[in-house]
């Protein structure tokens, strides 16, 4: 949505949406409020077509803004799923390298180290600005590396090479997946009609025909009350690695804990 949002904390995000449409809301009602009654007062149907309008229109949107938010959900939840993949993938192959031989079984564990460090330090920070993380391939490349000029002297230590190529190969899909949701957002076309709906809904309702003033307020400030929650929510696992919501580098701290 945004290039600002993850500047402040989630909290005092949620009261600048709250903030923005309580607002319009209740400026909506100090200005429609008589207006409508005075220019439909003579309609003797006018409470059941605004209340036929809000239902319709409140509908769509009320779709549009649950499927964005199961939408949006389910790829926060892919993402979690994709680092705990990941960093379980690390630590296979942290395993499978332990049992080389030396030189190269120092080398490889602490290229891991070093690189599960570099992502609980530096790119998980960085993503949480909007920031991408330069060199994370260094790691996958100097393990490839020092895998392939690796010359195994028995049966045994064949096997083990192998199936470290294997882990390799394994850790190196879950990384590239995982990176993918690094910049995963909904579009922005998506965010302009759920902030163009919610005035919308927010505005129709200032129409409602109540007999105070005070009545409608206080209606169309819980309607706009409910939209500010939702859409902050929506905001916050929009983009999974960014902002307030990020997703956890627990996943990579317990296996570094295991590298130990």
């Amino acid at each position: 949505m945004r290039d600002w949002s993850h500047l402040v904390p989630g909290w005092a995000l949620f009261l600048v949406f709250l903030t923005f449409f309580v607002g319009i809301a209740a400026l909506g009602v100090l200005l429609l409020h008589g207006r409508a009654r005075r220019t439909f007062g003579a309609e003797p149907k006018w409470l059941n077509l605004i209340t036929h309008t809000i239902m319709i229109s409140g509908t769509f949107y009320a779709l549009l803004l649950a499927l964005t938010a199961f939408s949006a959900y389910g790829t926060y939840t892919q993402a979690s799923r994709s680092v705990a993949t990941e960093a379980a993938d690390l630590s296979a192959l942290y395993r499978t390298v332990s049992e080389q031989p030396e030189p190269v079984r120092s080398q490889l564990q602490d290229l891991l180290r070093q690189h599960a460090d570099f992502m609980i330090d530096e790119a998980w920070p960085a993503y949480q600005q909007g920031i991408s993380a330069d060199g994370e391939l260094d790691a996958e490349n100097n393990v490839h590396h020092v895998l392939l000029k690796f010359n195994p002297e028995s049966d045994k230590d064949g096997q083990i090479h192998s199936l470290a190529m294997s882990e390799l190969e394994k850790w190196s899909e879950a990384r590239q997946l995982r990176y993918t949701y690094t910049t995963t957002a909904l579009p922005t076309t998506l965010w302009f009609a759920l902030l163009f709906g919610a005035m919308v809904v927010i505005l129709l309702s200032c129409l409602i025909p109540t007999r105070t003033r005070r009545a409608l307020m206080f209606l169309v400030c819980a309607v706009a009350t409910m939209i500010s929650l939702l859409l902050f929510v929506v905001e916050g696992i929009d983009e999974p690695f960014r902002g307030s919501m990020i997703v956890s580098v627990d996943p990579y701290v317990k296996a570094r804990q295991t590298f130990n």
